[in-house]
């Protein structure tokens, strides 16, 4: 592994309760289990676990929750030194279930979590600028004004200092709370370097769905690759270059952080100087760790040792 810090990235760190078995109702369920989530934990996880260094900026509470996330991504060797700790806000929770009807749903409750009260003023920049790539999504920016200022500015401030900027739109509907999502994610998706999209987020940010769609737009992007992620499979894009894969059928024993597993993958592959095809190998090789097991973090992930692929449809915290 490299001394040098190669990925950063922000954002909130979750707890995740779900039932301990599995597809059984919240409302029914009499034993829950815990776990770390959060899209930019599960990202920085899945780096991690790659052989990649990396670290996690945000806040959390002064509460056992914040502590047990804390320890976990020091445990898995990701860098938590510039973690704000809150003494007056509480760490981020979320519930979700598995149903057999409509698949996952969630209840997530972070709105007066320290997460959504951190500014831009409260990070260290120099230290979130010092690696290779800085890796944020569109989930920071809809959890609160502040959040969005914070996300805005940090593009712009590690493009003006030549950092690889990724960014994941991640639209969660249940943030946007009437608000218009192309005002608020388009611009943010149109200044990076890497820029992950599911199929239908595309639709909406930029009324384009194919690879020939999305390289029409590269005029009016500061973006140097589309990743576009879908049911079927997935595709990424160069103004000179298309790259796909197509997917495989798996059983899924839980689709949540199948999107995040499958950014680390990619940008594992980008790190490593893969060419775009192999990237996109690796990013679905790493979504079917994701799905295979319980948790939102992709657990035992390596670098495949095949060119087999796998694709999931990204989840909805």
């Amino acid at each position: 592994m490299s001394e040098r810090l190669e990925v950063a990235t922000f954002g909130e760190l979750l707890v995740v309760i779900a039932p301990f078995h599995l597809r059984a109702p919240l409302e029914a369920a009499a034993l829950l289990e815990k776990s770390v989530g959060g899209a930019e934990v599960n990202v920085a996880l899945g780096l991690a676990r790659l052989g990649h260094k990396v670290t996690w900026v945000g806040a959390v509470g002064d509460d056992p929750f914040g502590h047990e996330g804390v320890r976990v991504l020091r445990g898995e060797g990701i860098d938590v030194s510039r973690v704000v700790v809150s003494p007056s806000a509480s760490t981020g929770i979320y519930f979700k279930e598995l149903t057999a009807l409509d698949g996952l749903r969630n209840y997530p409750y972070r709105e007066a979590s320290a997460a959504s009260r951190m500014t831009y003023a409260d990070l260290d920049v120099d230290h979130l600028l010092s690696g290779r790539v800085l890796h944020l999504t569109g989930i920071t920016a809809l959890v609160s004004d502040a959040g969005h200022d914070l996300v805005a500015r940090l593009i712009a401030e590690a493009r003006a200092r030549g950092i690889h900027v990724s960014f994941d739109v991640n639209l969660r509907h249940r943030l946007l709370r009437d608000r218009d999502a192309v005002t608020l994610l388009a611009p943010l998706a149109r200044a990076a370097d890497t820029l992950f999209l599911s199929r239908s987020e595309a639709a909406l940010l930029f009324s384009a769905t194919d690879p020939a769609e999305v390289q029409a737009l590269f005029p009016t992007l500061q973006v140097q690759t589309v990743v576009v992620h879908h049911a079927q499979g997935a595709f990424a894009v160069t103004p000179s270059e298309v790259a796909k894969v197509d997917a495989r059928a798996i059983d899924v024993v839980d689709p949540t952080g199948a999107g995040d597993a499958f950014v680390a993958g990619y940008l594992s592959g980008w790190l490593e100087h893969l060419p775009l095809t192999a990237r996109l190998k690796r990013a679905e090789h790493c979504a079917a760790h994701a799905v295979v097991n319980r948790g939102d973090s992709p657990l035992g992930v390596s670098r495949p040792a095949t060119s087999s692929t796998v694709t999931t449809e990204s989840d909805d915290r």
